[in-house]
């Protein structure tokens, strides 16, 4: 198949949502597909079956918005569009034959992360209308998901056909993440100055959304004694200005260690006792997928499409949202109790819960949804009888 990929950035090495898109570029090109990427930018190496079709820059209130003012226009030059079999689209643009929602709806995010007026800013408004046109079945044959949450948020939010949405999970490389092995988890505390220390990981690049403030402020809300043995291990390339002031405040500095990006992220989770990322809202949550297969248990929201994989009281704990910092609290205190043959219980369950997350499945997926797509296409139109 000759496939139009868009996304406004391509950037292999990155985020999550880069990863996705990388994965997909690698697999399908080796089984013989053609793609063509629409970006702005391009950090891929092209070839015989990956190509480049520059986007350029717009302007506008959103940056959302102009990209796909202009990317449609350059599919609508010259039958631009009718050169490909699938246009595949990760970002909000429309008319396009599948979306995969890579992004937090923004009607789901917009009373979360703003105030009630926001939606009568211009830039909030059009985002919301592009994204109720680009999640319309009249403007796209499929709609691809990574998490229940998600598609249940499709469906109620845009009253898209749920025969028409596929949940396709992300998947996770278990040759980079992997469980320690005996004695490896007790080498890697020593080596990052560790030792002793009950260690909770936050891992993201936006620590606002994240939930960093929510996440010091249930450590700020264990007693001293506990406390002393805490560390909150921060991972990630956000700014910690304003994290430290407020652990200051809090008088919890001793108990944070921003430890910036790391490229080894697995030494960084073998060496923790548990995740805490009380993220305010996303679409999956790559790193409870991350912690998960390095056998660490999780505690997270309801709020992120990952937690399907957590098993309140199990393999991890589960919270109704990051506003919910006493009851996060009491987990902390309530799990540090239990004795180490408990813990290595939750370890273990935890690792099961990601068995089933391959890149393998997540492209078998996904090509069966594209031949899928692509017959539907070639199909002649019904017509009503008289």
């Amino acid at each position: 198949m000759k496939i139009a990929l868009i996304r406004n950035r391509y950037s292999p090495g990155r985020g999550g949502a880069e990863k996705v898109a990388e994965k997909f570029v690698d697999h399908f090109t080796a089984k013989g597909h053609k793609i063509t990427v629409f970006s702005e930018k391009f950090s891929g190496e092209e070839s015989d079956k990956l190509k480049w079709h520059k986007v350029p820059r717009g302007t506008g209130l959103s940056k959302t918005t102009s990209f796909h003012r202009q990317v449609q226009n350059i599919l609508n030059k010259d039958n631009c569009r009718e050169k490909f079999d699938i246009i595949y689209t990760m970002c909000r643009t429309f008319p396009a034959d599948i979306f995969r929602v890579t992004e937090q709806l923004h009607y789901e995010w917009l009373p979360i992360g703003y105030s009630s007026l926001a939606r009568l800013n211009p830039r909030h408004f059009s985002i919301l209308s592009l994204e109720r046109k680009t999640i319309h079945p009249g403007n796209m044959r499929h709609i691809i998901v990574n998490s229940q949450l998600l598609k249940e948020q499709v469906i109620k939010r845009f009253d898209y056909p749920e025969e028409k949405i596929s949940l396709v999970s992300n998947g996770i490389d278990k040759n980079v993440y992997f469980p320690a092995e005996e004695g490896e988890k007790e080498e890697v505390k020593k080596k990052l100055h560790l030792s002793d220390r009950f260690v909770c990981i936050f891992v993201a690049a936006n620590f606002k959304i994240k939930g960093l403030s929510e996440a010091i402020r249930a450590i700020a809300g264990l007693n001293e004694e506990t406390r002393k043995h805490v560390t909150l291990l921060v991972v990630g390339k956000g700014k910690p200005k304003r994290f430290l002031e407020l652990a200051e405040k809090l008088n919890v500095t001793e108990n944070l260690v921003f430890a910036g990006k790391q490229s080894k992220m697995r030494d960084y989770y073998i060496a923790s006792d548990l995740l805490l990322y009380p993220s305010h809202y996303e679409t999956f949550g790559n790193v409870i997928l991350e912690a998960c297969a390095c056998g660490i248990p999780v505690l997270t929201t309801r709020m992120v499409g990952a937690a399907e994989l957590i098993t309140d009281n199990k393999n991890g704990f589960l919270v109704k949202s990051a506003e919910k910092i006493d009851r996060m609290t009491s987990i902390l205190k309530a799990y540090m109790k239990l004795p180490p043959g408990e813990h290595k219980k939750f370890a273990k369950k935890a690792l099961a819960a990601s068995k089933n997350y391959t890149w393998e499945k997540h492209i078998s997926d996904l090509e069966k949804i594209f031949e899928k797509v692509h017959q539907d296409k070639l199909a002649p139109a019904k017509t009503e009888k008289t």
